[in-house]
């Protein structure tokens, strides 16, 4: 016997979600900077040295001499000539004294004396030697004060860029429902059947 039926089929919906991830970018430019160093300031002060120059030597090596070194000297032959004077009247006097001994004492000392002996010593070139230098050095007086560093420095902004990610939904397949009538006459607005 054959019943009258109605068949259903369905199809389920299915959803299609595509997504694209989010991209990120960051960059971080490098500071701007400046750096100057400014020269110290450094402030020398020399003073002058003292040179000293003695030409003494130089000038009585060329008899050129003051007052006072030829009262020196002459005091100084005066009392050689003095000693040495004594010393001849001492030897002559012992000769004297032995003249009963032979000889002819007088007539020696008169031969010895008669002659005016004296040696001049004209003065010479001055030498290289004879000038006495010397020379006090002053030291310098040397101030240097350091100059900081001009640092200036300009920083940079970070570069941030970003896409959001995205999330399409669609649908891939829409519901669907089949109704199939099996022993059954649609007429009008109604089925029929035959038993």
């Amino acid at each position: 016997m054959n019943f009258p039926q109605i068949r259903l089929s369905s199809q389920r919906a299915t959803l299609k979600i595509e997504t694209q991830p989010a991209s990120q970018s960051l960059e971080q430019p490098k500071a701007r900077q400046s750096i100057q160093q400014p020269k110290a300031d450094v402030t020398i002060r020399q003073r002058p040295g003292k040179l000293t120059i003695d030409q003494t030597n130089a000038r009585h090596n060329l008899g050129l001499k003051s007052s006072q070194e030829r009262t020196r000297e002459t005091a100084v032959h005066v009392r050689k000539a003095l000693l040495e004077g004594i010393a001849r009247a001492s030897v002559e006097g012992d000769e004297l004294m032995q003249i009963e001994q032979g000889g002819s004492p007088i007539a020696d000392q008169a031969a010895r004396n008669a002659v005016w002996n004296f040696y001049y010593q004209p003065g010479g070139m001055p030498a290289y030697d004879l000038v006495g230098l010397k020379y006090h050095v002053q030291r310098p007086d040397i101030h240097v004060t350091p100059n900081a560093p001009v640092i200036e420095t300009v920083p940079q902004n970070l570069r941030h860029d970003y896409k959001p990610g995205e999330v399409n939904i669609s649908m891939s397949k829409y519901a669907s429902l089949d109704l199939d009538f099996v022993n059954l006459t649609y007429k009008g607005y109604q089925f029929e059947t035959e038993i």
